[in-house]
C-alpha cells in the first residue's frame, strides 16, 4: 500500500498525517514508496542528521496532497507538525489541524501544517488555533523551522491560523 495515495481528509474537520520522522529525533527520515518505509534520507551519499535542535514535533506528510511545482510548491506533499507524545516512523494519525507556518524554501514553498491528534491522550497542549498556543512554543516552532537545515535558507511568508491550515489543504489536495 503507498502511503501517500491514502485520502487527505477523513471527515470534516479531520486529516490524516503520517508521521516521518518522531519527535525528539535527529534523522532525516523520509518515506520510500518502493520499500513502503522511512530509511534516513541522503544528501550527497551521506545520511541527512540534523545539526541542530532535535525535532521538536512528529513530522511528517498529509497524504492525498502534492505541492505542485508548477503552482510554486515544492513538488511534494504537504508536510504536517504533529504536537503530540513522540509517534514511531510510519504511525498514520487521525489530526486537526491548527495552522500553517509558511515557508519559502530555494524559492519554493514548503508550507508546515500544525496539528493536534485526535486522540486527546496524546496532545501535550490543547489549543483550537495555532495563535492559542504559548507564544513561546509558536517562537520554538518556527525558529526550529528556518534554522534546523543551514543548506535550505528557509524564509518565513506568515504564520495563519486554522482557516489557513485548511486553505492549504483544500488547495494542494490531489483530486481524482
Amino acid at each position: 500500500m503507498n502511503l501517500e495515495e491514502l485520502p487527505a481528509i477523513v471527515r470534516p474537520g479531520v486529516i490524516r498525517a503520517v508521521i516521518e520522522i518522531p519527535a525528539g529525533t535527529c534523522d532525516k527520515r523520509q518515506y520510500d514508496v518502493a520499500t513502503n518505509s522511512f530509511p534516513v534520507d541522503q544528501r550527497n551519499g551521506i545520511p541527512r542528521r540534523i545539526a541542530f535542535l532535535p525535532y521538536p514535533a512528529n513530522y511528517g506528510f498529509i497524504p492525498g496532497t502534492r505541492m505542485d511545482k508548477s503552482q510554486g510548491g515544492d513538488g511534494d506533499a504537504l508536510d504536517v507538525f504533529v504536537l503530540c507524545t513522540a509517534q514511531p516512523s510510519g504511525t498514520i494519525l487521525e489530526v486537526e489541524p491548527i495552522g500553517i507556518v509558511e515557508l519559502l524554501d530555494a524559492g519554493e514553498r514548503d508550507d508546515k501544517v500544525i496539528a493536534l491528534p485526535v486522540d486527546r491522550s496524546l496532545i501535550t497542549l490543547d489549543v483550537a488555533d495555532i495563535h492559542e498556543l504559548p507564544e513561546a512554543a509558536r517562537e520554538i516552532l518556527v525558529t526550529w523551522l528556518l534554522n534546523y537545515d543551514p543548506e535550505d535558507g528557509a524564509r518565513l511568508v506568515s504564520v495563519q491560523g486554522r482557516q489557513g491550515a485548511f486553505a492549504a489543504i483544500d488547495r494542494w489536495v490531489i483530486r481524482s
